[in-house]
């Protein structure tokens, strides 16, 4: 099955969520960063709360992450303009008047999960499609832990790796649940206007050895295992991989990974990964896993920045898609829609 060439999209959607950085990553000093080819810089105001604007002085092209905090305002580290929250230029230290009209691009922010996640596309939107909530991020039951990095691949590239599971054991073996060596059975798909949900349930399988460590569970018993995946927005994808292990032996095990993604500009991608679990908590065993899912996903970030050189260097080709692709498919045509719609 190829995707005829024609129908490739570009741009990506503006009226969406996305996370721009970590909450822990945002203080009293200026952050600044790159979303849909934008500068922002976002900064904590007095009463906690994060504020985001754009990163350009209005006096003169010098990024506004380059000062200072005040209170409520950032000033510029060369002109000594003073903005406030809503992006208005409130002082200027070489006269009495505010130049009429000066300003910056403020967003629309909040915070979900440990995630600032910001709007930058029309801002009446905003409040009508609040961010996805990501609870298993933020409760006691789940433990979390993750990184982040820029990826240079376009956030296209990142969306269909994310649909598709069955890579896992081709690119790491190691991280791999046994159960994916196997043909892989059908892939149930429930689509909306916004969103794609799928699942499937795969036969009784060991668990990988580290986890079987981990957890006590004998090398060689098999469980039930299923997957399940979403595409939630433009910027966010949640997927779980549960082992039903019956109650009787501790009960089912199950992964939840988190990834928000922002598009810094075409061809490269901030991505955010979180990986949650339900069982064997403790630091100790994070310290386990965290070199495991770090190595698989520097081995992702790899492999999608060689795809986007070879797409840099001889376009793109007409991709042969098979079974497994059906969530991926889907997911491409719902951002070209959305990026349609926004005309």
């Amino acid at each position: 099955m190829r995707e005829p060439r024609e129908h490739r999209s570009t741009g990506h959607p503006r009226n969406a969520w996305y996370a721009l950085a970590a909450s822990t990553e945002v203080g009293a000093s200026p952050f600044g960063t790159r979303a849909l080819g934008a500068p922002i810089v976002l900064f904590r105001a007095s009463d906690g709360s994060v504020v985001a604007l754009g990163d350009r002085d209005a006096h003169r092209p010098y990024p506004l992450s380059l000062g200072r905090v005040e209170g409520d305002t950032i000033v510029s580290g060369y002109s000594g303009f003073a903005y406030d929250r809503t992006g208005a230029c409130v002082r200027v230290p070489s006269q009495a008047q505010v130049p009429y009209g000066a300003r910056v691009p403020s967003y629309p922010v909040l915070e979900e999960g440990g995630l600032v996640w910001v709007w930058l596309g029309e801002p009446s939107l905003a409040d009508r499609r609040p961010p996805v909530a990501t609870p298993w991020l933020t409760d006691d039951a789940w433990e979390t832990f993750g990184g982040q990095w820029e990826t240079a691949a376009d956030v296209r590239l990142l969306h269909d790796n994310f649909a598709d599971i069955t890579h896992v054991a081709v690119v790491d073996p190691v991280i791999s649940p046994p159960a994916l060596s196997g043909v892989a059975p059908a892939l149930q798909v429930e689509i909306t206007e916004t969103t794609v949900h799928f699942h499937r349930d795969w036969p009784a399988a060991p668990v990988p050895e580290w986890q079987a460590k981990l957890t006590d569970i004998a090398p060689d018993a098999a469980f039930p295992q299923r997957e399940e995946g979403a595409f939630l927005a433009p910027g966010l994808w949640a997927d779980r991989w549960d082992v039903l292990v019956p109650d009787e032996q501790g009960g089912p095990q199950c992964f939840r990974f988190t990834h928000a993604v922002t598009p810094v500009e075409d061809g490269r991608t901030r991505h955010i990964w979180r990986v949650s679990r339900n069982f064997a908590p403790g630091a100790e065993v994070t310290d386990v896993l965290r070199p495991i899912f770090e190595s698989y996903y520097l081995k992702v970030r790899e492999i999608l920045e060689t795809m986007q050189q070879v797409i840099d260097r001889d376009g793109y080709g007409d991709d042969v898609n098979v079974a497994a692709d059906a969530a991926a498919l889907q997911v491409r045509k719902i951002l070209r829609r959305l990026v349609a719609d926004e005309g």
